[in-house]
């Protein structure tokens, strides 16, 4: 970069990468914790910053600051939506709605198809962060699969819903990191999603019974594959991101108990199934219906919705809060303009805000009804801390590194080695990036933050579709779900394998490889042949 920041040169981009690879090495290497690992990577890139890119305190400090900031626009709807999730499960709800989507069909490929592929991916658009493998693996062996098949179908069938689930978690992380018009960004890494939505579909059907499953369901995987993307498209489209998966993976659930009926009706019986459980019967009296319980959920949606009505949409801009960030500049000549309002957290779009109403009005709603449970709230608050506070603190200290890297031209250096290295078939390689920090964190949303503005400087400086990169980032880091450690880990506590994680990645490390590469080889056509942006 010369005069505009630091040199290209073979001593600083090992420099530059140093904060990451100090990361892999002690997650991979040394097995640390995320919440450690991170720490220490964030450390490293502000010495790195101050030794060696021309920074002081200031600079890293102002850096760090925005990582803070980052890191509350995203966690809050990490904490919301798993709050969200535990108090429908601890008012009955998730059992109601679990029990009713498997008594939705009988069929081993259609039960694999809407719970294992459909319905998982609506868990992930609600929740995430391991609650679709921990939910539904056990619906599945309940069902009569095998256990090593019940996860690893799971963690395959839920993978494409990461990239627009979680209430639009990850989505709204590589927006803010990359600075890219979410008007643009959504629909277009929606669009790239379609693909790999039905061959996830037809990886469920060929872990459920091979090539024979896989000519036998191609019909429903198309109808049904076709339906959740164009949902999911138009979600995005619209400017709803964060229902994108809720949308599609429930209407993709209604459209396999239709299809399967119609075309997956037969008697077959999956390979090594235990004996199957008899329907459940009603609920207890005590427990709510199905749309009691799925209340929040339909509320979440409606208010979504009326966010992007334009009147709402004008007056949530003025009702937002954000930091403002001024200018900085390194003695090397890297200059980070001044940013008004960093990551702000508008009251009537933000996802968290939204959750919060729709569980206010369930809580009205519920005790009209008399479904209310004492101490629900307190419960559901426990579980949440205990499940989010490993991630939060992680997700924190990699957004902090994260900031750090951009702020003192890191990343910018790394984006051109790499441009340099891969030439014109890095859009191949790309999504493979996003794969990896999936692999190292067990989060697209840590991915997208580790690397999405890499991936988009690698585009810049290929003079390349900067959007079609930026949604093969977070594509491959969805995908990468069905390889993650920490949520293989999840998938075979759930089904009694603990310690037989190997045997579950070797099922499902075929599959998310060959899907990464037809997205690069799709990201690589759509640059290169379409000039995509």
């Amino acid at each position: 970069m010369g005069a505009n920041g630091p040199e290209l040169n073979f001593a600083n981009v090992v420099l530059s990468a140093l904060p990451i690879v100090v990361l892999i090495v002690t997650m991979l290497g040394l097995r640390w914790s995320a919440p450690r690992a991170g720490a220490v990577s964030w450390l490293v890139a502000g010495a790195v910053a101050l030794l060696f890119f021309g920074s002081d305190e200031r600079l890293v400090a102002i850096g760090s600051s925005k990582g803070l900031s980052l890191s509350l626009f995203v966690l809050s709807i990490i904490w919301t939506s798993v709050l969200l999730y535990n108090l429908i499960d601890q008012l009955g709800g998730i059992e109601v709605i679990s029990s009713t989507m498997t008594r939705l069909v009988r069929d081993p490929l259609a039960q694999a198809l809407v719970v294992g592929w459909a319905f998982s991916g609506f868990v992930q658009g609600i929740a995430g962060f391991g609650v679709p493998v921990a939910l539904v693996a056990p619906l599945l062996v309940l069902m009569g699969f095998h256990p090593v098949k019940a996860a690893a179908i799971v963690l395959v069938g839920h993978a494409w819903a990461v990239a627009l689930g979680s209430l639009g978690s990850s989505y709204y992380t590589i927006l803010l990191v990359t600075g890219l018009p979410g008007g643009v960004l959504g629909g277009h890494m929606a669009a790239m999603m379609a693909v790999p939505v039905v061959l996830t579909g037809l990886a469920v059907a060929h872990l459920e019974g091979g090539m024979a499953s896989v000519r036998r369901g191609f019909p429903a995987v198309l109808i049904i594959g076709g339906v959740m993307a164009g949902a999911h498209w138009a979600m995005a489209a619209l400017g709803a991101p964060q229902i994108a998966a809720i949308v599609s993976g429930l209407i993709g659930c209604g459209a396999g108990w239709l299809v399967a009926r119609a075309l997956l009706a037969g008697p077959v019986e999956p390979a090594a199934a235990s004996p199957r459980p008899a329907p459940a019967g009603p609920h207890p009296a005590a427990a709510p219906g199905f749309h009691l319980a799925f209340l929040p959920y339909y509320l979440l949606i409606l208010f979504s919705v009326v966010s992007q009505i334009p009147a709402v949409k004008t007056l949530g801009a003025a009702w937002r809060w954000g930091l403002d960030y001024p200018a900085t500049e390194s003695s090397l000549g890297y200059v980070v303009g001044a940013q008004d309002s960093y990551a702000p957290i508008s009251l009537l779009s933000h996802p968290a805000p939204l959750i919060l109403a729709s569980l206010s009005l369930t809580y009205v709603v519920f005790r009209i009804a008399g479904k209310w449970k004492t101490r629900a709230v307190i419960a559901a608050s426990r579980d949440t801390y205990t499940q989010s506070v490993s991630t939060s603190v992680a997700a924190v200290t990699m957004m902090m590194m994260a900031l750090v890297m951009t702020d003192t031209g890191m990343t910018v250096l790394l984006g051109q080695a790499v441009a340099k290295s891969a030439g014109p078939a890095f859009a191949i390689f790309s999504p493979y990036i996003g794969v990896l920090g999936t692999f190292m964190t067990g989060s697209n949303t840590s991915s997208n933050v580790l690397f999405g503005a890499l991936q988009l400087e690698s585009a810049k400086a290929l003079d390349i579709g900067e959007v079609t990169v930026t949604s093969a980032q977070s594509i491959g880091g969805s995908l990468g779900s069905a390889i993650a450690p920490a949520k293989v880990l999840v998938g075979t506590a759930m089904v009694g394998l603990s310690g037989h994680e190997g045997t579950v990645l070797r099922r499902t490390i075929p599959y998310c490889l060959a899907l990464v590469l037809l997205v690069g080889l799709e990201a690589w056509v759509l640059v290169n042949l379409f000039s995509a942006r």
